[in-house]
């Protein structure tokens, strides 16, 4: 896909990014608000820190990647105390994974806490549904993180991550943009992995139907007397 270019473009003086539009912003995300980590109550496999019936739910990575990028729903919420040991976020707000599955995004729909394997942007000065297609695009974060047997980020190099930022005005559009593209692709995403199952099935019939009822289909056949082969070729003919 081609895109216009704008009329004038500079040297952001970072790697990922390289010239970006000329009156564009280049920006540590700490100046656009404070980085923060999630808690979590210990340990963490206590029952008195879980209510089905709680008001926050608790979020895991596994939990993040079923989401889609708005949280909806979780398969654990956490009780009274559970929550008071933890960090809330509400509704609207975006947090990044910073361990395991590095740099996840997800915005929350639902009142929320959020473990210490995740950071929060509580004061957010722009909207975060820009800050979360960065995130999103995976380029920002890679190199940033130390290496252990797993990459894991941490407060400060999330916050030293420098963007662009174009103007507000011009956010919106690129949302707006984003939103109806990403939309047809993952229409012919879906429509593409139907036809995969589609074609993975007719795969295993041809084979199932090669090793039980052969290749001529003139040949008489009889009852297997099997109920996974039902008809197959009459031996000797």
């Amino acid at each position: 896909m081609s895109f216009p270019r704008y009329p004038e473009y500079k040297d952001s003086g970072v790697r990922w990014l390289g010239e970006v539009p000329a009156h564009w912003t280049v920006i540590a995300i700490k100046w656009l608000s404070p980085v923060l980590r999630g808690a979590s109550p210990r340990p963490i496999d206590d029952p008195k820190f879980f209510d089905d019936e709680g008001e926050f739910a608790w979020v895991r990575i596994a939990d993040v990647s079923a989401s889609h990028g708005v949280l909806q729903a979780t398969t654990q919420r956490l009780s009274e105390l559970g929550g008071s040991l933890s960090v809330k976020i509400a509704p609207g707000e975006l947090f990044v994974s910073i361990a395991g599955t590095v740099g996840r995004p997800c915005i929350t729909a639902i009142k929320a806490c959020i473990h210490d394997g995740f950071v929060y942007f509580p004061r957010l000065a722009i909207d975060p549904k820009f800050l979360y297609r960065i995130f999103e695009a995976g380029d920002c974060y890679q190199g940033l993180g130390k290496f252990g047997t797993q990459l894991n980020l941490n407060t400060d190099t999330i916050g030293s991550i420098r963007i662009a930022l174009p103007p507000e005005s011009e956010i919106a559009l690129i949302l707006d943009f984003l939103n109806f593209e990403t939309a047809e692709i993952d229409a012919l995403i879906a429509e593409q992995e139907r036809l995969i199952e589609l074609l993975k099935e007719k795969r295993q019939a041809v084979i199932s139907h090669a090793v039980t009822k052969g290749l001529d289909p003139d040949v008489p056949m009889k009852d297997s007397g099997v109920e996974w082969l039902g008809r197959c070729r009459r031996i000797g003919t």
